[in-house]
């Protein structure tokens, strides 16, 4: 399954450790970082354990185009709701066609940064806009939460179409 998490920059050492441990947990080890104010491996180790296949693998970017240039299709992941809605839908539902789409190739989750989140040309980049039903008075996630709840929907799919094995 090559979904590709990519944290466009992340500001907080601590989140990307925490994505990164949130990967493990779901079985993802692709990961891109996008220009973030501050990266160790080391570190984040110490914070995220028993992580360092994945940490082998982190790629650092300068640009976002560099990070999603050879993926077949690039789903954003947002808080906020556009005025153009015809190409966003609930995690949930977004969940089956990333995973068809990862069987021909690499898929990006694209994630923004912690304080803005991703900018109106950046989600102009998505094929998909994706979302999470939260609460009017406040929707917006951490970083390391809203990639836990993505991440849930395509496992959980997954799961749902292997074949059932009886002991």
């Amino acid at each position: 399954m090559p979904l590709v998490t990519v944290l466009h920059r992340p500001q907080d050492l601590v989140n990307i450790a925490s994505v990164i441990r949130i990967m493990r947990n779901f079985g993802l080890r692709e990961l891109r970082l996008v220009a973030p104010v501050e990266y160790d491996a080391y570190r984040v180790e110490g914070i995220a354990h028993k992580t360092g296949d994945i940490l082998k693998r982190v790629v650092v970017c300068d640009t976002l185009e560099a990070a999603l240039g050879d993926c077949r299709l690039v789903a954003g992941f947002t808080a906020r709701q556009r005025r153009a809605k015809r190409n966003a839908v609930r995690a949930r539902e977004a969940a089956a066609e990333l995973l068809a789409e990862a069987e021909q190739g690499a898929v990006a989750l694209l994630f923004g940064p912690e304080d803005k989140g991703l900018s109106n040309a950046e989600l102009d980049l998505c094929h998909r806009i994706v979302t999470i039903p939260t609460s009017a008075d406040y929707a917006s996630l951490n970083l390391a939460q809203a990639v836990a709840v993505h991440l849930l929907w395509p496992q959980q799919t997954a799961r749902l179409h292997r074949p059932h094995h009886h002991r």
